[in-house]
């Protein structure tokens, strides 16, 4: 369990400096710092034996220098801007997935059935609802093995948002255990929505931490989009 841990900090770590060097601006910055250090190398060597050049060259690094703090501040603007809007691209189909399941869990609340009794178009349907809640979390564990995102989202959503996708497999599991079985053991409807309690639950808080998180997403792109540069 702990190498385990060690080599997914290591695999953060690598995707992580592969996405920073993905931008242009750092290898503009790279350029000009590697400008910079050239001509404040001779600049220094010359300022004996040639000081005109070298007032020059000094005047050259010192505006290099400056571009490359301009360079660096706009390059950190834009990773921010486009980590920012990975994740809240994320969270927007996460969140439907989650809407999408709620609509389907409200459908079945509503439905007028006092027990199951073997309707096959009321168990597809109730297990249809079944497996759209179980799709929000394979959705927040799969993602995390998606190289394309700037964050993990399992990781993500434990930290922000309590909710440990891989703790509660297991509840999820039960949920289909139990509507699995729907066919067999004909319970009440009230005992139907007893199955859901939990995972409903769930998907409702993690509901609302989403759509708190979009909204402080949304602030900060704007806050960055009036920055000057």
């Amino acid at each position: 369990m702990y190498y385990k841990r060690i080599n997914r900090n290591i695999t953060t770590f690598f995707k992580q400096v592969l996405l920073f060097f993905s931008f242009p601006h750092i290898w503009a910055c790279l350029a000009i710092l590697g400008s910079a250090i050239i001509t404040l190398f001779y600049s220094y060597h010359m300022r004996i034996s040639n000081p005109y050049w070298a007032s020059i060259l000094g005047n050259i690094s010192a505006g290099l220098i400056t571009g490359l703090v301009i360079c660096l501040i706009s390059g950190f603007k834009h990773i921010s801007e486009t980590i920012l809007i990975s994740k809240k691209t994320w969270l927007q189909k996460l969140q439907k997935q989650i809407q999408e399941y709620t609509r389907s869990f409200h459908k079945l609340a509503c439905t007028n059935f006092s027990s199951f009794n073997g309707d096959e178009s009321l168990f597809s349907f109730i297990y249809d609802t079944a497996s759209r809640a179980n799709w929000v979390n394979s959705e927040i564990l799969q993602s995390s093995y998606n190289k394309t995102l700037s964050f993990n989202p399992r990781q993500y959503c434990k930290k922000h948002f309590d909710y440990d996708a891989y703790s509660l497999s297991d509840l999820f599991d039960e949920l289909h255990d139990n509507v699995y079985l729907i066919d067999v053991n004909y319970p009440t409807k009230e005992k139907i929505m007893e199955y859901f309690e939990k995972v409903n639950s769930e998907m409702n808080k993690l509901n609302h931490a989403i759509y708190s998180a979009i909204v402080e997403i949304d602030i900060r792109l704007s806050m960055l989009e009036k920055t000057i540069i």
